[in-house]
This record gives structure tokens, C-alpha cells and sequence, in this order.
């Protein structure tokens, strides 16, 4: 069963999300409505085989949930135009996250690696008064002007920009 699910049709990044449902799904969900059993049978193995298809062609992507919203935290901080694929881009005010190595360059900015992988850097000059270390909780929010607040252990933020 394929539960909650996202379908999307590829297309280009400036296309604007259709609401509608992706024609393959709606072939799959009007074969419901076929009254002869064999009929009905027949119309599900048709529709289905051209979604399988479609779908190991790349011409239609199916997500979850969690997938969805695993994705859309690991995209935290970073600019991407809103194709309201994973919900409004600016839905996730914070992340929580902890902390796997952090290190201090020569003008005493921190350069932080979060437990998903993801690098952040320290943009502003203050001072973090215990030096951060792996394991210790992570807290990101959204800040002013498309800014961001990173602070590490329980200290006071930062602020930090997501490397790329």
C-alpha cells in the first residue's frame, strides 16, 4: 500500500506546484469505479504496470511522509525556490539536531558538522564561551532578513549560514 504519498510529475523548478493529481494516479484511483470485477481487475493491472513504469523511468517520483519531512529538515538554511513540493519553504522555523565536530578558524569563527551531515559556519563575531563538542545539542532558528540563530549546548546563538 503505498499510504501517504507525495506524486510528482518532473518538470522544471520555476513551474509553479499543480494541485491537481498526476494523470497516472487518477488512472489508478477511476479504476475503483469499473462495476464487473475482471473489468475492474484488468483496469488496476493496466494503470498500475504504467505508474510501476513510469515511476522506474523517473518520470514520476513517489515520497512519504517521514521522507517529506526528512528531506525538508536536511534542506534547512538552505535558499531553493518554493515549488511546494515539500510544503512552504519557510514552514520550519527551527531544527534541533546535535552536534558531530566542530572547529575554529583563525579569526575565531566556528565552523560546525551537524548530526545529518550538514556544515554551518559562524558569520558574526561573538565569542562561544565553552568551546563546543560532539554530541552536544544543536538549535537552529530562522533569524531576521533570512539570517539564521545557531546556538550549540545551550549557549547563546550565533550567527551562522549553511555551507553548501
Amino acid at each position: 500500500m503505498i499510504g501517504t504519498a507525495a506524486i510528482a510529475a518532473t518538470t522544471t523548478a520555476a513551474t509553479p506546484r499543480n494541485t491537481e493529481r498526476a494523470p497516472l494516479l487518477t488512472a489508478v484511483t477511476q479504476c475503483r469505479a469499473v462495476a464487473d470485477a475482471a473489468a475492474r481487475l484488468a483496469c488496476f493491472d493496466k494503470s498500475v504496470a504504467a505508474l510501476d513504469t513510469a515511476e522506474a523511468n523517473m518520470a514520476v517520483v513517489v515520497i512519504d511522509r517521514q521522507q517529506v519531512d526528512e528531506t525538508r529538515r536536511n534542506l534547512f538554511g538552505v535558499a531553493l525556490p518554493d515549488t511546494g513540493l515539500f510544503g512552504s519553504g519557510n514552514d520550519l522555523s527551527q531544527i534541533e539536531t546535535t552536534l558531530t565536530r566542530a572547529s575554529v578558524d583563525d579569526s575565531g569563527r566556528w565552523s560546525f558538522v551537524l548530526a545529518n551531515g550538514t556544515r554551518w559556519t559562524q558569520t558574526d563575531d561573538y565569542i562561544i564561551a565553552r568551546p563546543p563538542r560532539a554530541n552536544d545539542k544543536v538549535l537552529i532558528k530562522r533569524a531576521a532578513l533570512g539570517s539564521f540563530r545557531l546556538s550549540v549546548g545551550g549557549q547563546p546563538g550565533v550567527k551562522a549560514k549553511r555551507q553548501i
